[in-house]
């Protein structure tokens, strides 16, 4: 700061410039001096005002490379050199370890902060996004954790995001349920099935076959035996379950022998299709292309040959699986709802083959109506419509036989140009390995190998080796991945039952690997908005709560993540 002369002593000095001698000599040189100094310190300040980006009424100093200029701007003479180093690519990361690091680009759906980075990006994705970046090759994606730890939440919110971009969503088989309240705020579809809630006939066309008499030509025929095929699929798939084990290749060709006779000869239509038990009176009326199809020369050898077929069809259509499939669909899928669930939470949980009876039929159906929009759209009578389906729970359907790994990978065929992301829930990859041969196994990991997305959330350590076998991770991945599935501290205070440090430390944390090589993958908090948490959608243990019971991950996901980490910026078209 420059010293001038105060007012006093500029007027004492004033007063003796008139003296004779060296008094007044070093009075008017203490004026000059002085008179400098205020000419300096008056041109400092002005060049130190930054007029260019001032606001109205204020000053700003200029910046310089010393600093900022003026009073109070802490310019200084002297600038430090900046240290350099040299060191190999070996000894380089350890001063700076992140040097290479998976980027987290602003496409898709938010999800949350990123975490490990001082910054907390948001991190964005969704599979369709994704793929139209070419950040991905396939929309399939994905995901593995224990229970508890938001699995459902993750997908939830892929379910809102896109359904938010125009995406038809199907929820196909909700077992606990976990995505209905998600569904009716939405205001979308809910099918009900179960015991006195509804039906649904395997041999009924479905959207599918209400849409083939708009066809016409080739499209038509293509379609209808699209149709054909999935429904061979399916009862097959059913017989399967109620045996045990696989049916013979005869009794296959005389379900498809049997449906084209039910449609043609016996006069069903799509607007009124067969049930199970005319096809078991088909069966056992023995028509003659059926004697036929079971390689015999006549009834009493044809009986012989139908009749463990004829004991599954009538397990089919008698008791507990009668009261579901043996009867009319009584709610169709909708196509242009929204999103779809279907609610299967109403079958009892200890009926396992009932249950991955119903699952089967529900992804056969719902896979069915994808085709049917695309058949709209190629036949030029509907826009062109993009879905994303959810399975959940596949295990219940895999852990039934080694023979329902090719079942399931038939009935949910799909493709690049069926326009629709997959996400498939599992718990570990040890429910797909526990399948009988090494055969089996193999398929049956085909459905983890073959997503591009694979979003790996708490697990421990005996799961990270398996799973590095086929995703690579990184010795900072295993140990935060394990990390987080360890439980929350054992506090006895009932007050603190809300207390964010009673959530066990992975709730809502998930790593993201994409893509093959080993890349790092990229982790994130799920964050909830105030309007998720408020319409209570992510709430899986409404019962506990209502006890005043501390629940599971799902609901408090993202309530220990600051509030300020708003998703901004992110480009979620298609």
């Amino acid at each position: 700061m420059v010293k001038v002369l105060d007012d006093p002593k500029r007027a004492a000095y004033r007063a003796r410039t008139h003296q004779p001698g060296p008094r007044g000599a070093w009075a008017r040189w203490k004026l000059h001096i002085d008179d400098n100094r205020r000419r300096n310190a008056a041109a400092a300040e002005r060049a130190a005002i930054d007029t260019t980006e001032a606001p109205a009424g204020r000053k700003l100093l200029r910046l310089t490379s010393h600093g900022y200029r003026g009073r109070g701007g802490g310019a200084t003479r002297t600038v430090g050199r900046v240290p350099e180093y040299r060191a190999t690519t070996v000894q380089a990361p350890g001063l700076w370890p992140w040097a290479v690091g998976a980027g987290s680009p602003l496409v898709g759906t938010p999800i949350g902060p990123r975490l490990g980075t001082p910054n907390a990006r948001t991190v964005c994705m969704d599979l369709l996004n994704w793929l139209t970046n070419g950040f991905i090759t396939a929309p399939v994606g994905f995901v593995l954790a224990l229970n508890g730890f938001g699995k459902s939440t993750f997908v939830r919110r892929q379910v809102l995001g896109t359904v938010a971009q125009g995406v038809t969503n199907l929820i196909l088989a909700d077992v606990r349920p976990d995505y209905r309240a998600l569904v009716e705020a939405l205001g979308g579809q809910v099918v009900d099935l179960g015991y006195g809630y509804g039906r649904v006939n395997p041999l009924a066309g479905g959207v599918l076959g209400s849409i083939i008499p708009l066809l016409s030509g080739d499209l038509q025929r293509r379609m209808r035996q699209e149709l054909r095929g999935r429904q061979v699929e399916t009862v097959s798939a059913l017989l399967e379950l109620i045996r045990g084990r696989r049916i013979e290749d005869y009794e296959e060709t005389i379900i498809a022998t049997g449906l084209h006779l039910l449609y043609t000869e016996k006069g069903f239509t799509p607007e009124r299709p067969p049930l199970l038990s005319d096809m078991l009176a088909l069966v056992d009326e023995g028509h003659p292309e059926l004697i036929a199809d079971a390689g015999e020369d006549d009834t009493i050898g044809y009986r012989t040959a139908t009749k463990n077929l004829r004991r599954s069809l009538r397990a089919l259509i008698r008791g507990r699986f009668g009261e579901i499939f043996n009867g009319h669909t009584t709610t169709e899928i909708d196509i242009d709802a929204i999103a779809v669930c279907i609610d299967v939470s109403h079958i009892p949980q200890g009926d396992k083959k009932l249950k991955a009876a119903v699952m089967l039929v529900c992804w056969a159906d719902g896979f069915a109506a994808i085709e049917a929009a695309h058949a709209l759209t190629d036949a030029g009578l509907a826009p062109q419509r993009l879905f994303q389906a959810v399975m959940d729970e596949m295990w219940d359907v895999l852990g039934l036989g080694p023979f329902m790994t090719d079942r399931v990978n038939a009935v949910t065929r799909l493709n690049r140009r069926d326009a629709t992301a997959l996400w498939m829930i599992l718990h570990s990859l040890a429910d797909l390995e526990a399948v009988e041969s090494r055969a089996d196994v193999n398929k049956a990991m085909g459905f983890f190998e073959r997503a591009r997305v694979k979003v790996i959330g708490p697990v421990p350590e005996k799961e990270i080796d398996r799973l590095d076998k086929l995703c690579p991770f990184t010795a900072t991945e295993r140990a935060m991945v394990t990390r987080w599935s360890d439980p929350p501290p054992l506090i006895d205070d009932p007050k603190r039952a809300g207390d964010p440090e009673r959530v066990a430390a992975g709730v809502g944390k998930f790593l993201i690997k994409y893509g093959e090589g080993g890349r790092p993958g990229i982790p994130v908090q799920v964050l909830l908005t105030p309007a998720e948490r408020d319409a209570e959608v992510h709430a899986t243990n409404k019962r506990f709560d209502d006890f005043g019971i501390a629940g599971g991950g799902a609901a408090k996901v993202g309530t220990e993540v600051d509030e300020a980490h708003h998703h901004n910026g992110a480009q979620v078209t298609l």
